[in-house]
């Protein structure tokens, strides 16, 4: 049938890297595939782990333009997109060994609507999850013809040979994801992308090695419990979940977030994100330079059980969106700055974070603490951390970086301002550019069978 041309590679590949389309030669990077990628906390985690350039090829996908071009702007590859609209069996994915997920979580979190607790929206959830088999490795048929006769697609295939084996897909992907239309919010079923996703991959490629998941604290135990079933109906290995707080390995904040690990062949365990020794608690005045005594403001005059202050000579509190509101308690002129806000989430100073105060403050509230994403990925890629998340911290709170996140005062941008400022341009789904030179030509890339 003849070779592939290069546009006909590009258009099979789209809108991934023409060259993820071949497999990956020998010392190549693991291929990494980031769902609500977010502003780049995963990447950066990654970087601790190995900071030279090219050490993962990782491309994230992610709606938020602002998101988006903060990652961008560090140096990380972008699709900006729904991750729903993306086809999860694209020949450009068959040889990606790793699936990363943070879908939103404000639906879960007491600070947000909790309409995911509900039991209507967990019961649609579980429909989602047990569909997400359907669609993908479809049902286990036992050897032997089954009680459907003439109806039964695997009964009356001339080929069949007689032997047990999955179905394949028996449902679409929007029939997978048509209980999510019954939900009070839509945003509830973004959770389940991470089986959707991880799934499809196994049954399409069987080339995917590792998933990791990060969600809320509030998560529910029962919709890790589905994901853990699905996966283990389907042959992964085993899968791991556990609740780490990122000032246990000496973030100067609290970041408390829910992991969900598995391993397509391979034993894993969240154990292996824990430290050996206990972590000395790192205050945020150590980590930002302040003088001791610094009371920190987070709701102005009202009063709420859990008090409207904290004390820099702690761990700070939780870094939300709403952080740049903040200030210093004796000093209501004394506002935390976007760089502060980055250190204390574990961020570099300088992060090229996009967008209004707003915007910035948001990306921050919602980014994967880097040093998490270390100590979980690590143990998945075969990679030491506690060391590197050390060293990583050390560096990070030095007097120079802390000099830097001081003079980091955000400013408001106004929407004039905004609309005249030159933002990194996005790889999206019309413009993910292709290699300098078209790759030679690969033995194994095949057209597709025709569909009977």
């Amino acid at each position: 049938m003849g070779p592939w041309s290069y546009g006909e590679l590009i258009a099979r590949a789209h809108p991934w890297p023409v060259r993820w389309l071949y497999p990956p030669r020998s010392g190549d990077p693991p291929r990494i595939v980031n769902l609500f990628a977010g502003p780049a906390g995963w990447e950066q985690g990654l970087r601790i782990l190995d900071p030279r350039p090219g050490a993962f090829d990782v491309i994230g996908v992610d709606l938020s333009a602002n998101a988006s071009a903060t990652a961008v702007a560090a140096g990380h590859r972008r699709i900006v997109c729904d991750v729903r609209s993306l086809d999860p069996t694209n020949p450009a994915l068959r040889h990606v060994e790793g699936l990363i997920v943070s879908a939103p979580c404000q639906v879960w979190t007491p600070a947000g609507s909790r309409e995911g607790h509900e039991s209507r929206n967990l019961r649609l959830l579980n429909e989602i999850m047990s569909r997400a088999v359907e669609g993908s490795f479809g049902h286990w048929h036992d050897e032997g013809e089954c009680g459907e006769g003439d109806t039964c697609l695997i009964c009356t295939d001339p080929h069949w040979d007689g032997n047990a084996g999955w179905t394949g897909p028996l449902l679409s992907r929007a029939g997978v994801r048509e209980p999510i239309a019954e939900m009070t919010r839509p945003d509830i079923g973004l959770i389940a992308e991470t089986l959707i996703w991880s799934l499809t991959l196994t049954a399409k490629f069987d080339a995917l090695r590792w998933l990791a998941m990060e969600q809320s604290s509030a998560l529910p135990t029962d919709v890790l419990d589905a994901l853990a079933d699905a996966l283990e109906l389907t042959d992964w290995y085993t899968s791991d979940h556990e609740t780490l707080d990122a000032a246990d390995v000496g973030l100067a904040s609290h970041r408390r977030r829910t992991y969900f690990v598995a391993g397509r062949h391979d034993t894993v365990s969240l154990r292996t994100a824990q430290p050996i020794d206990p972590t000395p608690a790192r205050t945020a005045a150590q980590a930002l330079g302040w003088q001791k005594g610094v009371r920190v403001n987070t709701r102005g005059n009202r009063a709420t059980p859990g008090g409207n202050e904290w004390s820099a000579d702690e761990t700070a509190t939780a870094i939300t969106g709403r952080s740049r509101s903040w200030y210093w308690a004796g000093d209501p002129q004394r506002r935390i700055t976007t760089g502060e806000a980055s250190l204390l989430v574990g961020m570099p100073a300088g992060h090229p974070w996009d967008g209004s105060d707003t915007a910035r403050f948001r990306q921050i509230g919602d980014v994967v603490a880097p040093t998490e994403a270390a100590r979980v990925l690590g143990p998945l890629l075969g990679r030491p951390w506690r060391e590197a998340v050390r060293d990583y911290l050390e560096d990070l709170y030095g007097p120079r970086s802390q000099a830097r996140a001081a003079s980091a005062n955000p400013r408001l941008v106004s929407r004039r301002a905004a609309a005249a400022s030159t933002a990194p341009v996005l790889p999206g789904l019309d413009a993910l550019g292709p290699p300098a030179e078209p790759p030679p030509p690969a033995p194994d890339i095949r057209r597709p069978q025709r569909s009977r």
